[in-house]
């Protein structure tokens, strides 16, 4: 059970399938049940005060991802801190919807200077779709680097698969930023991980193989060039009383992040006066396929990494 506590508005949507919860404070999703079933990663508590970056759920990070912003102290940008506003809202048994929305003010203009509009679609049937629209309320052009953040709740990490990696250039973002490797198979998650996948197209599909509770939850997504998978590891600091929004001794066997985005400079979009950027996502449950690999022996890798340099954390 996760403890709520802060001043913000929770607004539930649901259908004859699902139900999501969802934070006005960053528009993050707090919970979503398919079929009665939690997919998502949540702390014990969670503060909903805007106080920085805390775990858990979907939080967004825009209008820029990891400390890749104008201020490198300022982690995932400045949305997962500020209240939106509530547009509209619809609901039935089949298709539920809602629409959330944030635009430039003074605060947002001394962190970023641009002016903006920042509409959020949650869109629930008997799975979740995202739909995050940026457009360009000003008269220059500015570059943007965002993503979804989701924390997937899973039974046993080593017992995880993630899908869909294979051939798939990527880096370990703790040690380079340089992708000069290439994935060979799938990605069993045997140790901590914060690796960054580059994409193949302008559409993507993955899934997350949970043994343990044998379920299988698929991930699709577009505008997308990237794909961080992200799990804290033992080593990871963790307290056995947390704060809200912190991780707490083991918490790293029970969740992992698969995030699309679009990270570091190299894959900003650039976004011009009076056009728009959408990212969207789509988020599934299904039973369990397959087996999942136990010996670490089975992740072949090629090309490795030559650079080990000072890198910045990509995700937290």
């Amino acid at each position: 059970m996760t403890e709520y506590s802060g001043k913000s508005s929770v607004i539930t949507l649901q259908t004859a399938k699902a139900n999501v919860e969802v934070s006005l404070l960053g528009a993050r999703i707090l919970s979503l049940k398919i079929r009665g079933d939690e997919v998502l990663w949540r702390p014990r508590k969670w503060r909903l005060e805007g106080r920085g970056w805390a775990h858990g759920g979907i939080p967004l990070c825009w209008p820029w991802f990891g400390a890749s912003g104008p201020d490198p102290k300022v982690k995932h940008g400045f949305a997962h801190v500020r209240k939106f506003s509530l547009r509209r809202k619809h609901e039935t048994n089949e298709r539920s919807e809602l629409v959330l929305g944030l635009s430039a003010d003074a605060e947002t203009r001394r962190l970023w200077p641009y002016e903006f509009d920042l509409e959020y679609r949650i869109i629930l049937t008997d799975r979740l779709r995202l739909e995050l629209k940026t457009v360009n309320k000003g008269q220059e052009t500015f570059r943007l680097t965002t993503g979804f953040h989701p924390y997937f709740a899973i039974g046993e990490r080593d017992r995880t698969l993630v899908t869909g990696t294979d051939g798939m250039k990527f880096c370990d973002s703790r040690k380079t930023m340089e992708y000069d490797s290439v994935w060979q198979g799938d990605m069993p998650l045997l140790s901590s991980f914060d690796h960054v996948f580059v994409e193949k197209g302008p559409t993507a599909f993955h899934a997350i193989e949970d043994a343990a509770r044998n379920r299988r939850i698929e991930l699709s997504s577009g505008g997308a060039a990237r794909l961080v998978v992200w799990n804290p590891g033992s080593e990871e600091p963790a307290e056995e009383n947390p704060a809200p929004g912190r991780l707490a001794a083991g918490d790293w066997r029970r969740l992992i992040c698969v995030e699309p985005a679009i990270l570091w400079q190299e894959a900003a979009r650039s976004v011009a006066p009076g056009a728009s950027y959408v990212l969207w996502a789509e988020i599934a449950l299904s039973p369990r396929s397959g087996s999942v690999p136990t010996s670490k022996g089975s992740v072949p890798k090629v090309s490795v990494p030559t650079s080990a340099g000072s890198v910045p954390k990509v995700s937290e």
